[in-house]
């Protein structure tokens, strides 16, 4: 699905979201001790432009020669994937799984909470600035 209908969040019914929060914070910095970032600079590969010939209107031709474009420098950070793996292993032992919910449909009524809802057949997200969506379940 596409990043703007749905999102994949923690989920732990009952649980406060300060807590979700404080706990998602402990598990980030606990993979980032364990894997911290460790920046490799890799190449691209070299580009070969081939020749041109161009000519203008009185046949006058002009010839450029082929020539390789050197490869550009990136930075990979390689441990980006397992830190993230880790957090997501830490999450997991602290009781929370990892689930795709889509966003609320506008005008939707929901019930908010600082509580994880447990899942129902609406439950849906909420965007907040700054900070992971809220899980709600509908109004009524």
């Amino acid at each position: 699905m596409s990043a703007c209908v749905a999102d994949t969040v923690y989920h732990a019914p009952g649980v406060s979201v300060a807590t979700r929060d404080a706990t998602f914070a402990q598990c980030e910095a606990q993979s980032l001790r364990q894997y911290p970032v460790l920046n490799e600079t890799r190449f691209r590969a070299p580009t070969f432009v081939p020749a041109t010939e161009t000519c203008n209107a009185n046949g006058v031709c002009t010839r450029t020669e082929g020539y390789w474009e050197p490869g550009e420098a990136y930075t990979v950070d390689i441990n980006r994937d397992i830190r993230r793996t880790a957090t997501q292993g830490c999450m997991g032992a602290a009781g929370f799984s990892r689930i795709e919910l889509p966003f609320c449909e506008e005008g939707t009524a929901v019930t908010q909470s600082t509580t994880i809802p447990t899942l129902t057949g609406g439950t849906c997200l909420i965007r907040q600035r700054g900070t992971e969506p809220l899980i709600v379940n509908p109004a009524g």
